[in-house]
């Protein structure tokens, strides 16, 4: 029988520690300590988050310009000025690694399988746990953010074994859709959110900026009856929103901040929306691991033509 995403979450913290033990962290830091020149940074699906947290690892941690970028947005944006690519991919040979490599940047990929194309560099990670087998993407999110944060805490992992004893329990209400409130401190914990929430099915979710929330968004909860999912941060912006939102929403869901720097924070934030899409799909009925997807889903994972 394949295991279900209760058996998936079981191995979660075991994996990730897994993976920081076999993986050679000090071959990895190598690699990326010579990162010291723009950046752009590529993955889909859960992979988007991984790039999303090491754009923002690379930008903090070596100083330089990282961004997050859609693999077929590599095909229309103007790369003038980037040096590099460093592509995630939990398997590594998705039609995405390919379109991210078609240029004449430096390439380096993220992933647990090396490239055998000649001039990437390879940053792999390990493990001996048996690979996960989830439609949405759990130990092969937070292995490679692990490795990520690894190496922003020069290899010290002892505060990803504290973040990983910290799962909480929220108060759910399910519905339909959900505003989630966020700013670039936590956008890695929002992209798995908007992610998770679509790829799953649980609702549709709406991405606001924080302060672009002063400038008129609220209408949309003022028409229409949906809850919100706050990224709090505790700045004097949020504690205003605790104070004012809850009458414009059916429900808020509020993910505490736990960590004054942000790149610790939003490692932290993005296992606490792990945790919450558990307990939203154990209301619903459903499965992370083991969804019944669009008939149309394999067609379209498969796409390889022109973008």
């Amino acid at each position: 029988m394949k295991p279900n995403m209760h058996d998936n979450f079981k191995l979660l913290e075991e994996r990730v520690l897994d993976s920081l033990e076999k993986t050679d962290l000090e071959r990895i830091k190598y690699h990326l300590e010579r990162i010291k020149t723009p950046t752009i940074t590529t993955g889909v699906g859960g992979s988007s988050v991984v790039s999303n947290y090491a754009a923002k690892v690379l930008s903090t941690k070596n100083g330089i310009i990282a961004e997050h970028q859609e693999p077929r947005d590599m095909l229309y944006k103007s790369l003038n000025g980037y040096s590099n690519v460093l592509a995630c991919s939990y398997g590594g040979k998705n039609y995405g690694v390919k379109t991210s490599f078609n240029n004449d940047l430096n390439r380096y990929l993220l992933s647990r399988n090396e490239s055998t194309e000649e001039g990437v560099n390879n940053l792999t990670y390990n493990a001996t746990i048996p690979d996960e087998d989830s439609f949405i993407s759990l130990a092969a999110t937070l292995m490679p953010m692990s490795i990520m944060l690894a190496y922003y805490n020069d290899n010290d992992i002892s505060v990803i074994k504290e973040i990983l004893k910290t799962a909480k329990e929220y108060k759910i209400d399910m519905d339909k859709v959900y505003e989630i409130l966020t700013g670039y401190d936590t956008t890695t914990a929002s992209t798995y959110l908007e992610s998770t929430l679509a790829e799953a099915g649980l609702a549709s979710p709406v991405i606001h900026d924080k302060y672009s929330l002063c400038h008129g968004r609220t209408t949309l909860s003022y028409h229409h009856d949906n809850s919100l999912i706050h990224l709090n941060r505790n700045t004097e912006l949020d504690k205003l929103y605790q104070e004012e939102l809850p009458q414009y929403y059916n429900a808020i869901i509020t993910l505490d901040s736990k960590y004054e720097d942000p790149i610790l924070d939003d490692f932290y934030l993005t296992y606490q929306a792990m945790i919450l899409s558990k307990q939203m799909a154990e209301q619903t009925g459903r499965d992370l691991s083991r969804m019944d997807y669009s008939p149309v889903v394999k067609k379209l994972y498969r796409y390889s033509g022109e973008m």
